[in-house]
């Protein structure tokens, strides 16, 4: 794995976070090669949690790309706001030394995280676990996207495949 990532992923597990890994990291981490850049993940919404997880991408260097305040994640109102007046879906932290890694974190559940937790499975690395959503749910929040955009479309097919071959 990356450095990149498994310095993430590392320092993720450490902070005790509660998360799940979701979008196109984790198809590929389910099986399915394709290239993919940031990191798609999906928290648990609990103030702590989420001011925990702002803690930790903030002291490894990451920013909003917008110029808003990272603790404002952790305010239910404000993520209300987002998606209802600005049509958001998620909050995006980037870093400024490398401007393709980014972080993009749900503003809401598109499946309730519990479900999602439960269902994920941990894929080790050498002194790291990662929690990836299961290809169920993968496939089931790539159907909410809507337009799906060519890749989108791509996915859903290859892990519809997955889960077929699975069977």
């Amino acid at each position: 794995m990356d450095a990149y990532y498994a310095t993430f992923f590392r320092e993720l597990q450490h902070s005790g976070v509660s998360y799940v890994l979701c979008g196109g990291l984790a198809i590929v981490l389910q099986g399915f090669r394709r290239f993919t850049a940031d990191i798609d993940i999906i928290i648990s919404l609990q103030i702590e949690n989420v001011l925990r997880f702002v803690e930790l991408v903030s002291r490894l260097g990451y920013r909003p790309r917008l110029p808003i305040p990272a603790v404002e994640l952790a305010d239910p109102e404000k993520r209300r706001f987002w998606r209802e007046e600005k049509g958001a879906q998620v909050f995006t932290f980037c870093d400024p030394s490398s401007p393709y890694r980014q972080i993009d974190v749900f503003i809401s559940e598109p499946i309730p995280f519990e479900e999602l937790h439960a269902a994920s499975i941990l894929r080790c690395d050498s002194d790291f676990e990662i929690r990836v959503a299961s290809i169920e749910h993968l496939l089931r929040m790539k159907r909410q996207i809507q337009p799906p955009r060519d890749h989108d479309t791509i996915d859903i097919l290859m892990l519809e495949r997955m889960l077929s071959d699975r069977r």
